[in-house]
């Protein structure tokens, strides 16, 4: 009676488990590093918008002054 566990069938299923380990790994990191850029990005360009909004109100008010249109 032949055994229905045989060393080709341990040893093809350990390929197939260490290949869909690197695959889940690898999509993982894909996943992980495209969120990071978004977040990244994100995160940048609220800075960048935060700054020019302060820079153009202050450059926006030094105009006021200078032309006298805050003066009552």
């Amino acid at each position: 009676m032949r055994s229905f566990i045989t060393k080709s069938k341990i040893i093809a299923l350990v390929v197939s488990m260490v290949l869909f380990a690197a695959a889940f790994l690898a999509g993982a990191r894909h996943g992980y590093q495209l969120g990071y850029h978004d977040g990244e990005n994100r995160a940048n360009g609220w800075w960048i918008d935060k700054k020019s909004r302060y820079y153009e109100s202050a450059e926006i008010k030094k105009k006021r002054i200078n032309m006298h249109h805050n003066h009552v």
